[in-house]
């Protein structure tokens, strides 16, 4: 019979030390030894628990978090940040990553661990190209990026469904449908991802035009229409597009332009030398790329660097983008270098096992990801901060839905995308057979997911609403419009 309430003392706790990992000369259990032991968890943490949310007592004051994360952050950016969080409750859950990591934290938590986001709400899920050059569909923010328990990737998410529903004007029981459909979707694929031989889980990937024919049989004409247009506007974001967007010849060379507040050439007294800084950052950076991927960045040389406002939650670290120049005008190669912080779960889950905090977002992501940037880095600044950042190409045929005046049907079917998208990420380092035995072969997990989904939706608009208050009151400083 299943318990009706959980254990109190079953919460995620730091991770302490590295944990032993199955090796090549280590014998696997069966599958369905792993699945037995899954189902064995919902006996300290029932499925039903999952949909389960209140603030605690104490639970922290949410402007006091994101003024914690603001004080580490560049002065005059900070109002930016704020101004595209207060947007509405929706942009302001996407910049919300560490109010709901302290949240989740507090939540009936399994020992089952895979790498996760960390920041897994549907804006963070687009198309790129993958290095074959076809456009693929999976995650694309691994700034939170940690191993911890997978249930917390599929609460971020499935809430993230029920606020932009909100924010759309969708009735109650659409708001429900776009959740439930994501984690349904979640729990359909990794029961399939048990099924798999795991190097067929490795190489799984969505390609952008499988899913163009797969809604070419659906008489839902507009979302082909729109997911189209998405894909053609995509290709068009590369480096050779970008070069007359960001930049412009100048005395026989390029230079980015500036588009204060956006754009801007980095000021020397908050940064000093910034030419000798890069050329630094980027022989550090080389360093971190792997034999061929350096042999082709060789062909490039240093032309120019502005410091470029990215994102919502991330406005305010350290951002820059690098233009790059091959042996001729039509060869340029654009970087994007951002600082990495410590991740939000690490108080949580533990620190991981990578100390630049660079190398955890690329190494997290090149683990959830079937397909990475193949430019992916990471460097430390050579400034008194010793700030450590990733690197990455910043436009490589990349592209996002449109979430805003989504109809209520393609938003959930967007939610079986990115719930399935998901489970294959969490397959890749999880273990698929014990996630799989814990959801079950029924809706239960749907369900109680549904629940936080409009549960915590409820907490964010209530947050939000604290935010605009600080806001009212001037205790924040806001930049609207930016």
């Amino acid at each position: 019979m299943t318990k009706a309430a959980v254990k109190p003392d079953k919460r995620a706790k730091p991770a302490k030390g590295k944990k032993h990992r199955r090796g090549v000369l280590d014998l696997p259990k069966a599958v369905e030894t792993r699945m037995a032991e899954g189902r064995a968890e919902r006996e300290s943490v029932p499925l039903e628990a999952h949909g389960e949310w209140a603030a605690p007592e104490g639970r922290p004051d949410p402007v006091g978090t994101l003024e914690a994360q603001d004080a580490t952050r560049v002065p005059e950016l900070v109002p930016i940040r704020h101004g595209r969080m207060i947007v509405s409750p929706f942009t302001f859950y996407r910049g919300g990553a560490a109010i709901m990591a302290w949240d989740l934290a507090q939540t009936p938590s399994t020992g089952l661990r895979s790498q996760c986001c960390g920041d897994a709400h549907l804006s963070n899920f687009g198309v790129f190209a993958a290095p074959d050059r076809r456009v693929v569909f999976d995650l694309n923010d691994f700034d939170e990026t940690l191993p911890a328990p997978f249930e917390w990737d599929i609460k971020r998410l499935v809430a993230s469904f029920v606020v932009a529903a909100r924010d759309n004007g969708h009735r109650r029981k659409e708001q429900r449908a776009a959740a439930r459909a994501a984690a349904a979707a979640y729990r359909t694929t990794m029961a399939r991802a048990t099924a798999m031989r795991f190097l067929e889980v490795w190489y799984a990937r969505v390609d952008a035009d499988d899913v163009l024919t797969e809604l070419a049989g659906s008489e839902d004409k507009a979302t082909v229409k729109a997911v189209q247009k998405g894909l053609v506007k995509a290709r068009t974001r590369t480096s050779l597009g970008s070069l007359s967007k960001f930049a412009q010849r100048v005395d026989g060379g390029y230079r980015i332009k500036q588009q204060p507040p956006v754009i801007v050439r980095p000021p020397e007294a908050r940064y000093g030398d910034v030419e000798q800084i890069i050329r630094q950052g980027l022989a550090d950076y080389a360093g971190s790329l792997s034999p061929d991927r350096r042999l082709v960045l060789d062909h490039y040389h240093y032309e120019d660097v502005a410091r470029k406002v990215v994102g919502v939650g991330s406005v305010g670290t350290e951002a820059f983008m690098v233009l790059l120049m091959g042996d001729r005008d039509d060869d340029p190669l654009f970087l994007q270098v951002k600082e990495a912080d410590t991740s939000v779960l690490a108080p949580y889950a533990g620190a991981g096992e990578y100390e630049q905090q660079g190398e955890r977002v690329v190494q997290g992501q090149r683990v959830m990801q079937a397909a990475s940037d193949p430019f992916l880095g990471w460097a430390t600044g050579t400034g008194a901060g010793g700030r450590e950042f990733y690197v990455r190409q910043l436009r490589d045929m990349k592209g996002s839905a449109v979430i805003e005046g989504m109809p209520p049907a393609r938003l959930a079917r967007y939610g079986e995308m990115c719930g399935a998208t998901l489970a294959r990420a969490h397959a890749r380092s999880g273990d698929a057979a014990k996630i799989a035995g814990y959801l079950g072969d029924d809706d239960t997990f749907d369900s109680a997911l549904e629940r936080f989904a409009v549960a915590y939706a409820d907490q964010n608009e209530a947050d939000y609403a604290a935010f605009t208050d600080a806001a009212d009151e001037q205790r924040i400083a806001v930049e609207r419009g930016v």
